[in-house]
């Protein structure tokens, strides 16, 4: 009985969700504000019926969009994008939004992002009519150095070693300071409330906790953070977190310098320390966040903006892109064996080139002109035989050194997956951000502070850890690498047009790839570009995750061409990403969805 009321609760909750996301001012049970519902005393007989939630726009097919003419979030819960529309209703502009917005992610889906952890943004300015990026990755201390550390994240829990210099606060307040119209407090008020307040546990919750129980038992006020006394809550349950609450108040007034420069810093590396890990206050004093030009290429008459370098997705997904370009994708049609396999094989090269050539630009000079050139790609496409699956893809002939401060870092030197999310905003000025924010790998280091209610990210594992690395390696301050592509695609007239990105490891390269080409080369709306059917190649292998919305047909054709299938017996795959995406319509209208397949959300007035 209590299983099946549970289930109940969850579809309810998800109902709810989808429809108040297209109201005005619309509220869930649990967020900040919300009034008691009002007791109905008609009688019976003449009691209005409940209308079944209808979908948003064309496409919407699991009602977990919303449409409006002012502003729109989508995200991965509908609870924070309501804050985002909250902000915007109270006149703050798109950047006040996200930020609320990724703050508020942190509290509800603390596995994949939070302010122990990291991220990076696209702006479009419309004011100015530009683009910007704020990168805030995170950061090695001073004492990483190659083989000097356990970065190692495969253990139960991740070392304690292994874990980096956050970036969030730094970033996000940067971000308010030079675009934002409103104060941190002010921004943070409705999260702060809903942690207070609480939130009700989802499914998705805790399958997150499922999934590293045993690195969260490891740490008894981790623990307590996330579960009801170390038991899973039921479906529908309140879940509060007061101790975050109040680090979010303390930053609201205290800003970047509360964060990494006062007593609130001994206090985290002071745990830290006594924990086995290295991190001091030099290294938290010295951080900031990163203001670095998006990279672009057209394709197809638009332009699509991202990000580069310390981040190897977006790289690679502007290379496969151009690549793509040389072929006719939209004569093949979406649902074609060539189609796919030419995606396919142009994702695994890009996938390589990736990994081979892009790290922290401060440390490393990459050639990323040339790998988001026209030229590279139609040298590259000439390697894609239709019918042909590329057995192995390999990296270009491309050369990568060492920068002057990369030198200069290891001349100093004397003998030291996952969990990741993304958010988009738009408002009725015309600014737009897409952001995507990570801890790494889910619940990152799992190290929590006592009294701070957030997680540290492990994300010195993803630097390269010893000494003859040719990319990438571990040395003090090196920006971590990551495969966030927070995406804007811009129409012909130089407006955004679509904002996207995805959570999933090089899987949120594939997607939102697969979301740009659903856009512009199929001519889809936002409903289909996300809820259409997604592939995704592991890589360079022949595995390929298709999803069972593609003809028997085709799928047996990929077959024929080597690749071996998996998840083709499923709707959905959770190899594939999980898209936001907002599209701005001709008449300025906005559409906003969040993916079914990791239970997004969005909202819009």
């Amino acid at each position: 009985m209590k299983k099946a009321i549970s289930l109940l609760l969850v579809f309810s909750l998800i109902f709810s969700l989808a429809a108040c996301g297209t109201q005005t001012g619309s509220t869930t049970e649990g967020a900040a504000g919300t009034t008691p519902a009002t007791v109905n005393t008609t009688p019976a007989a003449t009691a209005p019926q409940p209308t079944e939630p209808s979908p948003a726009f064309e496409g919407d097919t699991y009602m977990t969009g919303a449409a409006g003419k002012n502003g729109a979030a989508a995200c991965a819960s509908s609870l924070a994008s309501d804050i985002a529309v909250q902000i915007m209703e109270k006149g703050g502009n798109a950047v006040d939004a996200a930020v609320a917005m990724i703050y508020a992610v942190g509290l509800l889906e603390p596995a994949a992002s939070g302010i122990g952890g990291a991220g990076q943004m696209v702006i479009y300015l419309a004011e100015t009519n530009e683009y910007v990026s704020i990168e805030y990755m995170t950061q090695a201390p001073k004492a990483a150095w190659p083989g000097a550390l356990d970065t190692s994240t495969s253990s139960n829990p991740p070392s304690v070693e292994a874990i980096a210099i956050p970036g969030v606060v730094h970033g996000t307040l940067t971000a308010l300071e030079k675009y934002g119209t409103m104060s941190a407090a002010e921004v943070l008020q409705p999260v702060i409330d809903l942690a207070r307040n609480g939130f009700p546990c989802t499914e998705r919750w805790n399958t997150n906790i499922e999934g590293r129980f045993d690195n969260l038992k490891a740490y008894d006020y981790t623990l307590g953070l996330y579960t009801d006394e170390g038991f899973l809550y039921e479906i529908g349950d309140t879940i509060k977190n007061p101790d975050l609450a109040d680090t979010l108040e303390f930053i609201g007034k205290e800003g970047i310098k509360g964060f990494y420069d006062s007593e609130f810093t001994d206090k985290m590396v002071d745990y830290i320390k006594g924990l086995g890990g290295v991190l001091t206050h030099e290294d938290f004093a010295q951080y900031t966040s990163v203001m670095r030009d998006p990279i672009s290429t057209t394709y197809d008459g638009y332009t699509v903006y991202t990000t580069g370098g310390p981040s190897n997705g977006g790289v690679a997904l502007l290379e496969c892109l151009n690549i793509l370009e040389n072929f006719d994708l939209k004569g093949y049609g979406f649902d074609s064996p060539e189609t796919l396999q030419i995606m396919a094989d142009a994702y695994a090269m890009a996938y390589q080139d990736g990994v081979s050539f892009m790290a922290d630009p401060d440390y490393y000079n990459l050639p990323v002109e040339t790998m988001i050139s026209k030229e590279y790609a139609k040298e590259r496409a000439e390697s894609i035989k239709i019918g042909q699956r590329i057995k192995t893809a390999r990296a270009g002939r491309l050369e990568v050194t060492l920068s002057e401060t990369g030198q200069k870092a290891l001349a100093d030197y004397t003998p030291d997956q996952g969990g990741t999310t993304h958010m988009v905003c738009a408002d009725k000025f015309g600014n737009v951000v897409s952001s995507t924010n990570t801890n790494g790998i889910n619940f990152g280091s799992a190290v929590a502070v006592p009294g701070t209610g957030f997680i540290f990210s492990a994300h010195l594992g993803n630097l390269n850890n010893t000494d003859n690395a040719r990319i990438n390696m571990i040395m003090p301050y090196i920006r971590v690498r990551s495969t966030t592509c927070p995406t804007i695609v811009a129409g012909a007239d130089g407006k955004p047009v679509l904002a996207i990105g995805s959570p999933g490891n090089w899987a949120l390269v594939s997607a939102a790839i697969e979301g740009v080409v659903n856009y512009i080369t199929f001519g889809m709306k936002l409903g289909d570009v996300i809820n259409s059917p997604r592939s995704y190649r592991d890589g360079i292998s022949k595995t390929l995750t298709l999803e069972s919305g593609y003809s028997e047909e085709t799928a047996k054709a990929l077959e024929a061409m080597g690749f071996e299938l998996e998840d083709y017996d499923k709707t959905f795959s959770s190899h594939v990403g999980s898209l936001a995406g907002i599209q701005i319509n001709e008449d300025g209208s906005f559409w906003a969805l969040g993916d079914f397949r990791r239970m997004y959300g969005a909202s819009a007035y």
